[in-house]
């Protein structure tokens, strides 16, 4: 995967990765009450509130902007999150994706799979039989479809857990994207996995507690 890549994939990743008691919770929405090209940013915004976090970049000359919505609860040890991202170019939704480590929905995925997807071989409707549903699906423009007739369909899991002695809190981000051509056929494959270490505050009133705040 090249340096482009990595960064592009590491803007979803960061976008999964970022809960952190954020927001109402949610349940994980039907990929069939989105149409790609076609649903607004003001829909989904209706649908589901002010997001918790926004990201504008651009796909060569094309601006895009992506909405993160964000759900996670403060447990003993693991710390089980849900994210959503919705992502638009001129108000038109071009991708979205969901990731959760709630036990009722959660989107883990092995990962060993990939190596299975051959480029320039394996169809879409193979990849689905092998991996499962996506979590999400991008079109051109956006940041994992920079050509236009291509589409992306994408793998995410994200988790965090209290490490001993409930001082740093790690999470790790597992994202799985593969690219089709206007035939379905797999060009581009790309798995990011990351883990990333966060100190976690304690309130001057819970310093002595077991398990403390998270920040």
């Amino acid at each position: 995967m090249t340096p482009s890549r990595s960064a592009r994939v590491g803007i979803l990743t960061a976008l999964l990765a970022g809960a952190c008691l954020l927001g109402a919770d949610f349940s994980r929405p039907d990929p069939a009450t989105f149409t790609l090209g076609t649903t607004t940013e003001q829909e989904i915004r209706a649908r589901f509130g002010k997001p918790d976090g926004q990201v504008i970049s651009r796909v060569g000359d094309r601006v895009v902007a992506t909405l993160r919505y964000a759900h996670a609860e403060a447990r003993s040890t693991v710390v089980p999150a849900r994210s959503m991202v919705y992502t638009f170019h001129e108000g038109r939704l071009v991708g979205f994706d969901y990731s959760s480590s709630f036990p009722a929905d959660q989107t883990a995925f092995d990962e060993t799979l990939a190596k299975r997807i051959k480029r320039g071989e394996t169809s879409r409707a193979e990849v689905l039989d092998l991996v499962g549903k996506p979590t999400g699906q991008f079109i051109y423009p956006s940041a994992y479809v920079t050509t236009p007739g291509r589409r992306a369909d994408v793998y995410s899991y994200s988790r965090s857990e209290k490490l001993p002695p409930g001082s740093t809190l790690e999470t790790i981000t597992k994202v799985l994207v593969v690219t089709f051509d206007d035939r379905d056929v797999v060009i581009e494959t790309s798995l990011v996995v990351t883990s990333i270490s966060k100190p976690i505050q304690l309130a001057p009133d819970t310093k002595h507690a077991p398990h403390g705040g998270l920040s």
